[in-house]
């Protein structure tokens, strides 16, 4: 686990079995009821996409750094000890995967959702998504969600939810294209707060780890992220959900530069008062929220679908 920052990839997610869902070859997929594999968005680049369920308005899941949709069809097993601990030590948990426990088909049996993987977040397995340079910004990020909703043919507007790094990307996605978006959830976010509760070499600090990873692995522009963000329009105001975990990195895995748990928890405040919410702590949860408790971040995503189906 990256010590305690809030980019976490789920690098316990052995990548050796996916397809778990049979792609539909000759349906489009946004008419398949379960689709699976790479779709092709333009410029010699395909990206995976895992598509689960029926219904409206479609739920669109974008990852964490380093992280990918297999995670939210995967969970902490049940019994694991590391249920019980008071700190965060996913990366010492029993993922099970595949589970119908997990996230996504949870959400499943209430409308249509979708996860993908961005480029170099999986690090095995068929239908790899094209690899790119990194490290990357995340408007390449937000560009490659939109090519893959238009080459997917996903209907619009959608309910997003995001986890980690993924909360930068929607933040950047719902300012400059507002008329996708129906709904909002963040999932322990990276908030675009984080870096003004931050001291300079707790920024700097964040900045140099998404920036330096290693050969072929996801890395990401912290400063031009937040710097690209604060550039861009208003934030839509539509129905939003901001989730917050209640178990932190233990005290042995912390820096002096690491961002405390009150300074995430306060940069989160600050994003859902933006986004006219409030900021809910899940009890039983880590950074991987999805991983911890899948039950409970399906029921907020599918109040959110309720929510948007109510013209709230």
């Amino acid at each position: 686990m990256s010590t305690g920052r809030i980019v976490l990839a789920v690098k316990t997610l052995l990548a050796t079995t996916v397809g778990v869902i049979v792609a539909l070859a000759t349906a489009p997929p946004a008419l398949a009821q379960d689709f699976a594999g790479l779709i092709d968005i333009g410029n010699g680049r395909s990206l995976y996409l895992n598509c689960q369920g029926t219904g409206s308005p479609t739920v669109f899941v974008i990852p964490g750094m380093g992280s990918y949709a297999q995670a939210w069809n995967a969970s902490i097993a049940p019994n694991d000890p590391i249920r019980f601990q008071p700190y965060d030590l996913v990366d010492e948990a029993v993922i099970d995967y595949p589970t119908d426990l997990a996230t996504q088909p949870i959400v499943a049996r209430t409308t249509r959702i979708c996860s993908y993987d961005r480029p170099d977040t999986r690090p095995d397995g068929p239908d790899r998504s094209t690899p790119v340079a990194q490290p990357h910004t995340v408007a390449q990020d937000v560009d490659d969600v939109v090519a893959l909703i238009t080459a997917a043919q996903l209907p619009t507007p959608m309910v997003f939810v995001a986890h980690s790094y993924g909360g930068l990307v929607l933040d950047l996605l719902a300012r400059q294209h507002p008329e996708l978006v129906s709904g909002l959830l963040f999932s322990e976010p990276t908030s675009e707060f984080l870096m003004s509760v931050g001291r300079p070499d707790q920024n700097d600090a964040f900045d140099a780890d998404g920036r330096t990873k290693p050969p072929g692995e996801e890395a990401i522009l912290p400063y031009d992220a937040f710097a690209t963000i604060a550039a861009a329009p208003p934030l839509p105001r539509v129905p939003a959900i901001v989730l917050s975990a209640d178990k932190f990195a233990a005290p042995k895995n912390l820096k002096p530069d690491n961002y405390t748990q009150a300074q995430v928890h306060q940069a989160n405040d600050m994003l859902a008062a933006a986004l006219g919410t409030t900021n809910v702590i899940v009890p039983g949860t880590g950074h991987n929220q999805m991983l911890y408790q899948p039950q409970a971040v399906a029921d907020e995503i599918v109040t959110l679908v309720d929510e948007v189906r109510d013209g709230n």
